[in-house]
């Protein structure tokens, strides 16, 4: 059983913990990570989330991404989340934090009332795929995507449909940052 910290909407702390299956059924706002991998200016890697997940099923997601454990701080979180879901360890140096954003998303009906305070980060991969051992209990796969290809799945609706619903402003800041690294080397 996962249990969370709750947060009132202003990013407070509540004071309590709840069990998962309350915190998404009553859409109680909680943290989480999100890590963009990125192989240099040139391509997103993307995780497919496994069948069983229970919110997004079979679509493209972060990189890695995941809630922040009782007592664990962000970046631990994001190692942790990097770790457990590809197989990759990163030292805490080599993220870079981006922002502390907060979304809702709504899924399986109204079942599921995803109200999350969000902490992204990038991390710049130097090796291989075949580095990565994504986990088959929580992936049913990984995929680099070029970013120019990404921009023009992300705006065909036929192809957007295969991803997390995010905001499509949320996907975009994330391909500029990854851009303007380039024009800062």
């Amino acid at each position: 059983m996962e249990y969370f910290e709750v947060f009132n909407e202003d990013g407070t702390a509540a004071n309590r913990i709840e069990e998962r299956s309350v915190v998404h059924a009553k859409g109680l706002w909680h943290r989480t990570v999100h890590i963009w991998i990125h192989r240099s200016e040139e391509a997103i890697l993307f995780q497919k989330r496994g069948k069983t997940k229970d919110s997004h099923p079979e679509l493209w997601d972060a990189s890695a991404a995941g809630h922040i454990d009782v007592g664990e701080k962000p970046e631990q979180s994001a190692q942790r989340e990097v770790k457990e879901e590809l197989g990759l360890t990163i030292q805490k140096e080599e993220l870079q934090f981006i922002e502390m954003t907060s979304r809702s998303l709504i899924s399986n009906g109204g079942a599921f009332i995803d109200n999350e305070f969000t902490f992204v980060y990038l991390y710049e991969f130097k090796g291989l795929e075949t580095d990565l051992s994504p986990d088959p209990l929580e992936l049913d796969g990984i995929r680099f995507i070029d970013i120019k290809d990404l921009r023009n799945m992300l705006t065909d609706a036929g192809k957007r449909c295969s991803f997390v619903p995010y905001d499509h402003g949320y996907y975009e800041s994330i391909i500029s940052i990854i851009e303007e690294k380039r024009e800062k080397r």
